[in-house]
């Protein structure tokens, strides 16, 4: 069973290894993210930073859909991650995703950024994906750690595009 759909764009880092997994109490994390599969450093690098006895797997995102969809992940706690919405989108209408928390995503190299939270920055070519995921997602919000308090995202993607 997927806990928690979580955007992030370090995807494992110590708010994931240490608070996150704590609070979701999860077996398993799964890193979808095409570009992590395909690098070995990153990959490696991303290893490191598992908390002890969490079970890891770095997946292109169509190899977590596969994956995910093996009956028997429902016997598991999993925390899925992805490093940005598009993703995050297939993700939700592939599998069986109750809650989703973007909680770390900066356009980093895009002009005319939009600041939907502090944690979550994105630009007006990139808000109607939000928007979608926003649409598709049963529960979305966004905390940066359980100790902080969700808010609500649909909430901030509608403000965010009505004053864009």
């Amino acid at each position: 069973m997927i806990v928690q759909l979580r955007i992030d764009e370090r995807l494992i880092h110590g708010q994931v290894a240490a608070a996150w997994a704590r609070a979701l109490d999860i077996t398993h994390i799964v890193c979808a993210s095409d570009a992590a599969a395909s690098d070995a450093l990153r990959c490696k690098v991303l290893l490191m930073t598992t908390p002890p006895g969490k079970k890891v797997f770095i997946k292109t995102v169509e190899e977590t859909i596969r994956l995910l969809q093996d009956p028997r992940a429902d016997r598991m706690k999993i925390f899925l991650i992805t490093d940005n919405p598009a993703d995050a989108v297939k993700l939700v209408r592939a599998l069986s995703i109750r809650h989703v928390n973007v909680a770390n995503y900066h356009k980093k190299n895009s002009n005319g950024k939009i600041y939907l939270q502090d944690v979550c920055v994105t630009d007006k070519e990139e808000l109607p994906v939000f928007e979608e995921l926003a649409a598709i997602s049963e529960n979305i919000v966004t905390q940066l750690l359980p100790s902080v308090e969700a808010q609500n995202f649909k909430n901030l993607v509608k403000k965010a595009k009505a004053e864009n």
